[in-house]
């Protein structure tokens, strides 16, 4: 009997030293710590909001707008509203006179405009700093080749078809054959998507810690360019396509980090229909015969003209049917409305009006029914979706522009 109270003595001794010891950690975890998290933020290029209404009821992208367990909301792209500056923005959470993504080229040293494709010429740091900073790993993977590029400066893996890991090809596969691309454009570019996303499943597997994911999908923008936004087929196509992916990307992470991650579903841009060019090398060819440098970004123009023509060619352009505004370098307060007041934007933007673009020829508008880059609500208002097991957690009151998504992410991290 002894012997046996001394064993119980001996035990409640043992528990009490072990509890002491583990308090104070319990203590200090919290009821609410909670195991770190994998965040995937998904842009689906030049998908404007409403095309979301336009698909079938029992598609993945149109249940997650009207499921009680995700969030939806419309939010705003910033200007100019294109692939380039909307991907600073999202990655970024600033726009571009801070960033200094200005739009799809700017001024090199020679004087020719240079494309954004390198990550130094984004000026802040990233949400892949932040993220890999903090301990998290990090991966951009992309269709467009240029988006993973410019975000390239702080992630573990940058992915896109002309480059791809080892350990890729072999769980996944070869991405498909450009050179076959014009065969069938359409299904082409939707074929890439999917292994885009089965790129990221596969991610997932191989890294099954916390992590920071990016993910450009290009088909919505690629076939909206060529057959115009939804509700066109083969656009529709493309985000069906896209919406059964991401429903399989979702059950991946579900199986790989059960309550531990988090997709946010975003645009970089919208899309609007159009059928009628703007010859905008035509119309400054007529006022001087100097190579002025310019970007044609669809609904944006960018003209780098020096004081003896820049006047000449701002009246031009105003007088120009389906211009809707030009913005001159003098334009300081709507320089300021727009957050473009940056040395890299150029002296003179012009905007087109709704149904037109800027084009180096008119005969390419035989192939070309989508355009975007300007402000109209087609192509600035864009979806927001925020879906997994801590989705009801993420205030989305003062969620305005693809900007705060930035926010979103690092409430996530808890970072």
């Amino acid at each position: 009997m002894r012997k046996q109270h001394h064993r119980f003595l001996l035990l409640l001794l043992a528990l009490i030293i072990v509890w002491s010891q583990a308090a104070p950690a319990i203590g200090a975890a919290g009821p609410e710590q909670q195991e770190p998290m994998t965040v995937v933020v998904c842009v689906l290029d030049g998908c404007p909001d409403h095309s979301l209404d336009y698909l079938p009821e029992i598609t993945y992208l149109r249940r997650l707008c009207l499921d009680a367990n995700s969030q939806h909301k419309t939010i705003e792209a910033v200007f100019p509203s294109s692939t380039a500056a909307g991907h600073a923005a999202i990655f970024t959470g600033t726009y571009p006179d801070k960033n200094g993504i200005t739009g799809k080229e700017y001024l090199g040293d020679d004087g020719e405009p240079v494309r954004f494709n390198t990550p130094d010429t984004t000026e802040v740091p990233t949400l892949f700093h932040i993220a890999r900073s903090a301990g998290y790993g990090t991966a951009m993977i992309s269709a467009k080749a240029n988006v993973c590029r410019r975000l390239s400066g702080a992630t573990d893996f940058a992915i896109w078809p002309g480059s791809v890991p080892d350990w890729v090809i072999e769980s996944v596969g070869e991405p498909p054959d450009e050179s076959t691309q014009y065969d069938n454009y359409a299904g082409w570019h939707i074929e890439l998507d999917q292994w885009v996303l089965r790129t990221v499943e596969a991610y997932l597997k191989y890294n099954d810690g916390p992590a920071l994911v990016g993910i450009n999908l290009g088909s919505p923008d690629t076939c909206g360019h060529r057959f115009g936004p939804v509700p066109a087929a083969e656009t529709t196509d493309a985000l069906c396509a896209i919406s059964e992916g991401l429903e399989e990307l979702v059950a991946t992470l579900e199986a790989t980090r059960p309550g531990r991650w988090s997709l946010i579903i975003t645009a970089d841009h919208g899309m609007t229909r159009v059928d009628t060019g703007i010859a905008a090398r035509d119309i400054v060819g007529d006022i001087t015969d100097k190579d002025v440098p310019m970007t044609l970004d669809g609904g944006a123009l960018y003209v780098w003209a020096d004081d003896e023509d820049r006047g000449k060619i701002a009246d031009a352009l105003r007088q120009t049917e389906g211009v809707a505004e030009v913005i001159d370098i003098n334009d300081k307060a709507r320089r300021a409305e727009l957050h473009i007041e940056h040395p890299r934007t150029p002296p003179l933007i012009a905007i087109s009006e709704r149904g037109y673009m800027f084009i180096e020829a008119l005969l390419f508008m035989d192939y070309t029914l989508g355009s975007h880059g300007t402000l109209l609500d087609t192509d600035i208002e864009i979806p927001l979706i925020v879906v997994g097991p801590k989705a009801d957690a993420v205030n989305l009151e003062n969620v305005n522009s693809i900007t705060d998504i930035r926010s979103i992410v690092e409430m996530l991290f808890d970072i």
